[in-house]
């Protein structure tokens, strides 16, 4: 057993760095992966995503847990790396679930060129994979449900001209990395409906602050120093709005001159909504993803998918602001700390 484990392990590591390497080739192999068998009985599913311990994801853990419950014998199990949104860590992690073999797979992909391959492997292994929150560049997986993040963009920019209400000014957009899908979809969908609203909003260059909090921070400071007439920040994910919020902290910007928008609903950012250091959030339908996720998984698995059913699965985002935070319907698209 150890030799066979040895084995994979070397061959995914080594089909990895294939993948790494040719992500800018225009070939678009197909997998080599047999129908896999019907199943039925008690199945093991992984829900394996970038970052272990992220509220987004304790959201889509809680959906497809509950989801198992109501089609019985099926157990989720949670798998991810300790930090997130990179092949590199991403990838170990995954082979381990493929030498565990479970019946099935809800895969959120670090990085769509470089996971292709050893997911390939994992498909090739017997395991069925549905893949959620982002996509992968090749239709390998059984279905794909996520989040439309320029439509989410979109969202935010609406929001911010509403709070505008015609005044002139600056807009400063914070984005994660250049070469990030997830979160580059979120600037360029508000960056494209900020434009075309008409509104009298100039947008400053997108800066960059890599997950660092302290960096968005610093950006924000130095960014006011050069354009005191800023009136609007959008930031793509929770790290960029935290930093944003402590670099007006830091500036002593008066809130009521300010509007901050954030990407996503996470306990860190609810909070700073109720207390008004953010003016509104994108709420993406996490729970929902898992629910769904794991309902066509496991009619997969089982052979009962209906007829029709679609590959790619959109789940809608919403705007949440301190009006309407505690309604019952936004209440579900929060971001719990655990499932309880």
């Amino acid at each position: 057993m150890k030799v066979r484990t040895r084995a994979l392990a070397a061959t995914l590591a080594t089909v990895t760095l294939t993948a790494i390497t040719a992500c800018g080739s225009s070939d678009n192999p197909t997998s080599s992966s047999s129908p896999a068998e019907q199943k039925s009985g008690a199945l093991e599913i992984s829900l394996l995503t970038t970052y272990n311990g992220l509220p987004f994801y304790t959201a889509m853990q809680c959906g497809a847990q509950d989801a198992a419950k109501e089609l019985g014998d099926v157990t989720v199990t949670t798998d991810g790396p300790s930090r997130g949104m990179n092949a590199a860590d991403q990838t170990p992690v995954l082979e381990g679930v493929v030498n565990r073999r479970p019946d099935g797979m809800i895969f959120v992909p670090a990085d769509p060129a470089a996971m292709v391959a050893p997911v390939k492997l994992a498909i090739d292994a017997g395991i069925q994979v549905v893949t959620t929150d982002a996509t992968l560049n090749e239709q390998v997986a059984k279905a794909q449900f996520r989040g439309d993040n320029n439509a989410g963009g979109a969202l935010a920019a609406a929001e911010m001209v509403k709070r505008a209400q015609g005044q002139r000014g600056k807009v400063l957009v914070l984005d994660n990395r250049p070469g990030l899908p997830v979160t580059n979809q979120r600037a360029e969908g508000f960056i494209k409906a900020l434009q075309e609203s008409g509104a009298d909003l100039q947008l400053l260059d997108t800066q960059y602050y890599e997950d660092d909090p302290t960096k968005a921070a610093t950006i924000v400071q130095s960014s006011l120093g050069a354009n005191p007439d800023i009136v609007g920040i959008f930031a793509t994910s929770e790290s960029g709005a935290m930093g944003a919020v402590s670099g007006l902290q830091g500036a002593k910007v008066d809130n009521d001159k300010m509007t901050v928008i954030a990407y996503d609903a996470g306990p860190t950012l609810v909070t700073a909504l109720r207390a008004g250091t953010l003016d509104a959030l994108v709420a993406q339908g996490s729970y929902t993803q898992g629910y769904d996720a794991l309902t066509r998984l496991v009619q997969e698995i089982r052979g009962q998918v209906p007829q029709g059913a679609a590959f790619d699965n959109v789940v809608p985002n919403a705007i949440v602001t301190s009006d309407n935070v505690d309604s019952p319907e936004t209440k579900k698209l929060l971001y719990p700390t655990t499932c309880s």
